[in-house]
């Protein structure tokens, strides 16, 4: 078992190149943004349980308004953890 453990955590997963920002996409779904809190991004349902990014249903056009979006959202949080 303690070899099996050792092989799960030390695997590794090496992407062999990237388009770019020019091509980045994002996904739809996610968290209801209205389940959590806009200032805190604390969830109103449990107490201590933060979301930020891409796991929220917030999408944006191409050109980063997503990676801003996980930033600026991930910042928020840290404000209050």
């Amino acid at each position: 078992l303690d070899y099996i453990a050792e092989q799960l955590h030390g695997f590794a997963v090496k992407p062999s190149g990237t388009e770019g920002y020019r091509t980045a996409e994002v996904t739809l779904g996610g968290i209801d943004t209205t389940e959590v809190s806009s200032k805190t991004m604390e969830s109103k349902k449990q107490k201590g349980l933060f979301f930020v990014g891409e796991v929220l249903d917030v999408t944006g056009h191409l050109g980063g308004y997503n990676f801003q979006w996980a930033w600026s959202s991930a910042y928020a949080a840290a404000q209050y953890v």
